[in-house]
């Protein structure tokens, strides 16, 4: 069977529009989980881009990842399922950002990330497609004079000068600000987010447009003849707030909620933040429709299993924090959502589960031998009904803190508000006993705004010592 992943950037899992917590428009999306299985506690195994695709390449909980940050590389020669589908007989494309050797910017023109005449894409499995930057690092390329493909292409169209000068209006900030010290009235520092001015560029040179272009152009070359996997991977709904003037009066009148937790007095531009963070995810399910139709045009959708799903997600304001790399649910929850062939349509799944899932899931599709040492479970009995159990706990961290929970309750260790996201990132994880653990009750307190950690001690005690174990077993593994 084909395998097609949808992979947007940064989309939390309530912004969705069969999960009904939001006004977000996504009838593809909608009609995607209508024929298959969504799982409402999928987590990223951690909440920033690197790490967490890293984790996904390799089937690995972040504990034996190679990849730390965003500063790291994935190892070209370490075990990953793009390789090992390859070997196996699929065609592996891709097309935008992968994030797994972003550390070298050396995507060159063509995004086959070149060295020495070897191109490191196609070490790493891929038969097909292209490598892009992020929204930030294509930007940070062309002012470095690096080569980059969608900044080429728009520097084809004349308008690459014109997207970076807007970028430099729209940088980011608070990063090295400590946690507990984030106020609302300091948004001036995010111009990432507050910055609500239309893009520039037209419609049809929007960065979203480009890559979904470039899957179908690299879907209709891929052919029929071998079984193909095939990983979109669209910049939005990452900040900046940089949508079309189209996008933007397509949204305008679409009435949001306000973020949990933040005391401001800017509602109306809280709002429209949200509308433009909508208004990129509503894009992207254009996109999936688009390709959905094309799969049924060349008789391909009965045989392709169509995987939904994000890296992390976004704080977008909630308890005065952006961006993610934090533990809170906005931040390392993500949608998931699987439909193709024997799948038992419209199931939601309530268990926990981890983008790790997918792994296994895929050589299970593919009927291939998998990788060993795997950390993540196979998806399929759940998909085809033939049980409603799957893991007792998933896990997630980054840097300094870890957290686990079991489907009710979720325990973090190890965050420290005193920490910027900047430090939290690149620290160590410890069980500090300066630090107090969070414990939260999910089904009682989805928004977790109640610490029971000393109410709930024997409750909080068996969590952690669930999750020391985890990472103790990573470690020597």
């Amino acid at each position: 069977m084909n395998i097609l992943l949808i992979l947007p950037d940064q989309q939390r899992a309530d912004f969705v529009g069969f999960a009904g917590t939001h006004p977000v428009r996504t009838p593809n999306l909608d009609r995607l989980a209508a024929r298959g299985v969504s799982f409402s506690r999928a987590w990223t195994p951690s909440p920033l881009c690197s790490p967490a695709r890293a984790c996904l390449a390799l089937g690995r909980d972040y504990d034996r990842s190679p990849v730390r940050n965003n500063a790291d590389n994935l190892p070209i020669d370490a075990p990953n399922f793009y390789r090992k589908l390859r070997d196996s007989g699929y065609r592996v494309g891709s097309c935008g950002k992968v994030d797994l050797l972003k550390g070298e910017m050396d995507w060159g023109l063509d995004g086959q990330h070149r060295r020495g005449g070897v191109a490191a894409f196609a070490q790493l499995g891929f038969t097909d497609g292209l490598d892009s930057g992020g929204k930030h690092d294509a930007v940070q390329a062309f002012e470095r004079h690096i080569d980059e493909p969608y900044l080429a292409y728009l520097k084809t169209l004349g308008l690459a000068e014109t997207h970076v000068n807007d970028y430099k209006q729209r940088e980011l900030g608070k990063s090295a600000v400590p946690i507990g010290e984030l106020r609302a009235d300091e948004d001036e520092l995010l111009p990432c987010y507050t910055n609500l001015e239309p893009t520039p560029l037209p419609d049809e040179a929007y960065g979203d447009n480009w890559i979904g272009r470039k899957a179908l152009q690299t879907l209709e070359t891929m052919g029929r003849s071998d079984p193909w996997f095939m990983q979109v991977n669209f910049s939005g709904p990452h900040e900046p707030m940089d949508i079309t003037r189209g996008m933007a009066e397509r949204c305008w009148d679409v009435e949001f909620s306000l973020p949990r937790g933040r005391k401001n007095e800017d509602a109306p531009r809280q709002r429209r933040i949200r509308q433009r963070y909508a208004a990129m995810i509503e894009g992207v399910d254009t996109w999936l429709g688009a390709i959905v139709e094309f799969l049924d045009r060349t008789g391909q959708l009965d045989e392709t299993f169509i995987v939904y799903t994000s890296d992390h997600g976004e704080m977008l304001g909630d308890y005065n924090l952006w961006q993610k790399t934090v533990p809170y649910e906005a931040s390392v929850r993500v949608p998931l959502v699987i439909a193709g062939p024997e799948v038992v349509p419209g199931r939601i799944v309530d268990t926990p589960a981890s983008l790790l899932d997918l792994i296994p899931t895929f050589f299970d599709i593919g009927r291939t031998n998998p990788l060993d040492n795997l950390d993540g479970v196979s998806l399929m009995p759940l998909l085809t009904g033939e049980t409603s159990r799957h893991r007792d706990h998933t896990t997630s961290g980054i840097g300094s803190w870890r957290a686990i929970t079991d489907g009710r309750y979720k325990l973090v260790l190890g965050y420290d508000e005193a920490e910027s996201m900047e430090s939290m990132q690149k620290g160590t994880f410890a069980d500090r006993g300066n630090v107090p653990a969070l414990l939260f009750d999910m089904t009682r307190d989805p928004f977790e705004s109640t610490n029971i950690a000393n109410a709930h001690a024997e409750i909080a005690d068996c969590l952690r010592a669930r999750l020391l174990d985890v990472i103790d077993n990573s470690r020597t593994r």
